[in-house]
């Protein structure tokens, strides 16, 4: 019996759980839905601001999914927000 310890190595080809996010979004939503999601969150407002840093990182990160800003703005016309 060895006394080497096992660990589990990541490879670059290893999806990180941002990649996992952006696809879980795009195949159980559609832009329109994640675009008048993210649109829902813009407004937030929180005594704390670690709330506010995290509700806005989701937010940027649902923006990036669509396409960006402009996506963003035609997806949230699109579905009358």
């Amino acid at each position: 019996m060895t006394n080497a310890k096992r660990y589990d190595a990541k490879t670059p080809d290893d999806p990180t759980s941002e990649d996992v996010l952006y696809d879980a979004l795009r195949e159980n939503l559609s832009p329109q839905a994640v675009a008048a999601i993210a649109a829902y969150l813009q407004p937030i407002a929180t005594m704390d601001p670690d709330v506010v840093r995290q509700v806005m990182w989701l937010r940027r990160l649902l923006t990036a999914t669509v396409g960006g800003n402009d996506s963003m703005d035609r997806l949230c016309d699109e579905a009358g927000l």
